[in-house]
């Protein structure tokens, strides 16, 4: 990747220049929004790997921005917010962003979820993830699924038995790694829109794949539920 560009999107210019530092440090470019109206001009002008977004904004809401950011790219969204409200990290995901990180936060815990959130951006916009969902084996972690025979194997050579549904969960968490899939998305995904409304029973399913997949989707590095909305499959890196 070549220089990280990031646009902070918060009229609180203490809070943003503190955080523009950290950036400075990584070496990145950064770009300041003060309002709706800026975020619209500079993304009008300007293309950026990340966007910092603070929710409450003088002329309208953050939701506003992400939504937007999605209309038009696939760069990393990390919201910033004074308060851990579950429904604004609720809605922020689901609209799409990538993290949600309450104020205040330590300096280091912050610096890393960044590298992370740019190493999987990086990842998911490579040449070579498109065509992962076609290939006929796809190796994750040292995990080798053949999808035209639907047989999974550990990193040992043995065989993990999975049932229908289970093979095609993890098939499409597989070919939507680094996405944030509602309950309503796997299930219409796997058993079709009449079973959408039954979201909860995705959870028994997910559960009864974790124990057979033990030790890899335990790892939040990995797999990650998202509370009230879903769940991850994150990109591997050894």
């Amino acid at each position: 990747m070549q220089q990280v560009t990031i646009l902070i999107v918060d009229d609180d210019i203490s809070l943003s220049e503190e955080v523009a530092e950290v950036f400075y440090e990584q070496g990145y470019s950064v770009n300041f929004a003060r309002t709706l109206r800026q975020f619209e001009e500079q993304v009008r002008d300007n293309r950026f790997d990340l966007f910092v977004v603070d929710l409450l904004l003088p002329d309208g809401h953050g939701h506003e921005a992400i939504r937007k950011i999605r209309h038009i790219c696939s760069s990393g969204i990390v919201v910033l917010s004074g308060k851990l409200d579950e429904v604004d990290k609720v809605v922020s995901l689901e609209l799409g962003a990538d993290d949600y990180v309450v104020k205040p936060f330590p300096r280091s815990e912050f610096v890393a979820r960044i590298k992370s959130l740019l190493r999987r951006i990086e990842s998911r916009n490579a040449p070579h993830q498109e065509a992962v969902p076609n290939l006929p084996e796809i190796v994750y972690a040292a995990y080798r699924t053949n999808t035209k025979t639907r047989k999974l194997y550990a990193p040992s050579g043995e065989q993990i038995r999975l049932t229908k549904l289970e093979f095609d969960l993890w098939l499409t968490l597989l070919k939507n790694m680094d996405k944030v899939m509602s309950r309503e998305q796997l299930i219409t995904s796997i058993r079709g829109r009449d079973w959408a409304g039954y979201d909860r029973s995705i959870d028994g399913l997910v559960s009864r794949l974790r124990g057979k997949l033990s030790g890899l989707m335990d790892s939040e590095d990995n797999f990650e539920t998202i509370r009230g909305v879903g769940y991850m499959l994150r990109s591997h890196s050894d």
